[in-house]
């Protein structure tokens, strides 16, 4: 009897065993490397924009980001989406991220230059980035990518993407043709872009993107250095005259960024997962800034907004402002130096007729947005 009982209490032990390891998912095939359903353990970020709905950020690039995340980690990575303002504001969210307040943040490098000096390189030199090629060439193949994470972690925050929200455009209530034409304008311009200003003999001005509107209206400042989409996604275009070409870059600098504590408590497979679904999902989303951009420029055109091209050598005033830009701005804040270093090696490779592999890297996504944006 005893016997019998032992092997019965036996067998229980063994069947519930059994069940708890099905449970954890062991030794089933969905919880193989190959796909299937998502076993591990689920990690949720609270991630919040800063732009709100109308914008770029908000309507087309956050859900396909965090969506191709998702996706590429078989729903082990998942996210609540918070509106700007909903926990911190919008220019608190790097610090935020670092604290844990945020989980994550779709934010800007003007931002995080308060807390992340080299976020000043981040942004690039103005003008010299023509398109989304040349921008992922830079990240990845000629290591500004690699860079900006090591300095990013410094401050407690995962570098994740850079995300570009469409073209960043210098938009005005006057016509530039060369650079003496912005002398004693007041431009809303930020970082990089406002020490560009500066040394064109513009007056920069520290404005968000939701005043802009009323400022020019008022006449607070005479233009502004945005993303093209928001002539339509703003309304800019009742208040902005002209837009200049070229753009001052290929794509309005945004990231996305999360608490490196939480990252790092995640496998690193899935890191992995979610740092390749990132870079792929950079052709998409340019892609779909690219559609905007389209749609925008044909809405403002439409209302009244001239699109001036200014000449190749009326362009050399520019760009040369903007490697004395460089020198100053690595010079000021060290911490920035290396990636500015390593924008100019990229920019004299380019220059010299050089490619670190730009066009081998290219998607077709990729391909049809660079299209829509030269249009």
């Amino acid at each position: 009897m005893k016997k019998t009982k032992k092997l019965l209490a036996l067998m229980m032990v063994l069947a519930l065993s059994l069940t708890a390891l099905a449970g954890c998912g062991g030794g089933g095939e969905s919880g193989g490397e190959s796909g299937g359903e998502a076993t591990g353990e689920v990690f949720t970020y609270k991630i919040q924009c800063a732009y709100p709905q109308g914008d770029t950020s908000w309507d087309l690039h956050l859900p396909m980001i965090t969506e191709a995340i998702t996706e590429a980690t078989d729903g082990q990575i998942q996210f609540e989406i918070y509106a700007p303002g909903s926990i911190c504001e919008p220019e608190q969210a790097p610090a935020s991220v670092a604290k844990g307040i945020l989980d994550a943040a779709l934010s800007a490098p003007n931002d995080t230059a308060q807390i992340v000096p080299a976020a000043y390189a981040e942004q690039g030199i103005p003008f010299w980035w023509q398109s989304i090629e040349e921008i992922h060439d830079c990240l990845y193949n000629a290591g500004l990518m690699d860079f900006l994470r090591a300095e990013y972690e410094k401050a407690g925050i995962y570098y994740g993407m850079w995300d570009p929200q469409g073209q960043y455009m210098l938009m005005t209530d006057f016509p530039i043709n060369t650079a003496d034409d912005l002398h004693g304008k007041k431009i809303r311009a930020s970082t990089s872009y406002a020490s560009l200003m500066e040394e064109l003999g513009a007056a920069p001005v520290t404005m968000s993107g939701g005043d802009m509107y009323m400022g020019m209206k008022l006449g607070t400042i005479d233009g502004y250095i945005y993303s093209m989409a928001d002539l339509e996604g703003l309304a800019l275009k009742e208040v902005t005259t002209n837009v200049m070409v070229p753009a001052g870059c290929a794509g309005a600098p945004c990231n996305i960024i999360f608490n490196l504590e939480k990252w790092n408590s995640m496998p690193q497979e899935l890191q992995d997962k979610a740092n390749q679904a990132m870079e792929d999902v950079y052709w998409e989303v340019t892609a779909a800034a690219a559609e905007r951009d389209a749609q925008s420029r044909a809405a403002a055109e439409e209302y009244g907004v001239t699109w001036l091209e200014v000449s190749e050598e009326n362009m050399q005033p520019f760009y040369e402002a903007g490697q004395k830009v460089l020198e100053d701005l690595a010079a000021k804040y060290p911490a920035s130096a290396p990636g500015f270093e390593i924008i100019q090696q990229w920019k004299d490779a380019k220059d010299a007729g050089q490619s670190t592999g730009a066009a081998e890297t290219e998607t077709e996504a990729g391909a049809e947005g660079a299209e829509a944006a030269a249009e």
